[in-house]
C-alpha cells in the first residue's frame, strides 16, 4: 500500500510499515510544517492513504468540503506506545487497501469504525 504519514506520526510506525513492504512517504520529511489542507492535497495528488493523529482532517473533509485522498486513517491511540504501533502496522497490512479505500477510518485500542468519504468530482 501507498501511505503518507502526517508529521505527528512516529517514525517507528513509518518504519514498521516499510518493513512490511509498504511504500511510505513521510510528510515531516517531504513537506515539513505543511498545513492540514496541504497534507490532504499531497496524499490526494500522490494517491496515498493518509495516516494521522490529527482529527482536523475529518473536519476539513466532512465539514469544509476539502477533497479527500483515497483514504484517511485517524489514529486515536493515546499515548502511542511502540507496541501499539507495531500491532497497528500489522493489522493494517492484514486489512489491505480494499478495506480502507474510500473511507475515513478511526482506529482506537477498542477497535475501528469507518465512514465513507464524500464523492469528489
Amino acid at each position: 500500500m501507498r501511505w503518507l504519514t502526517d508529521e505527528n506520526i512516529p517514525r517507528a510506525l513509518a518504519s514498521a510499515l516499510r518493513a512490511l513492504g509498504h511504500d511510505v512517504l513521510e510528510a515531516g520529511t517531504c513537506s515539513p510544517g505543511a498545513a492540514d489542507p496541504e497534507v490532504l492535497a499531497l496524499a490526494r495528488s500522490q494517491d496515498r492513504i493518509l495516516i494521522s493523529f490529527d482529527r482536523d482532517h475529518g473536519d476539513l473533509i466532512f465539514g469544509q468540503g476539502f477533497p479527500p485522498p483515497r483514504a484517511v486513517v485517524y489514529l486515536r491511540l493515546e499515548p502511542p506506545l511502540p507496541e501499539h504501533l507495531q500491532t497497528f502496522a500489522h493489522a493494517l497490512a492484514a486489512m489491505g487497501a480494499d478495506a480502507l479505500d474510500g473511507y475515513f477510518t478511526v482506529v482506537s485500542l477498542h477497535g475501528l469504525r469507518q465512514r465513507p468519504l464524500p464523492e469528489t468530482t
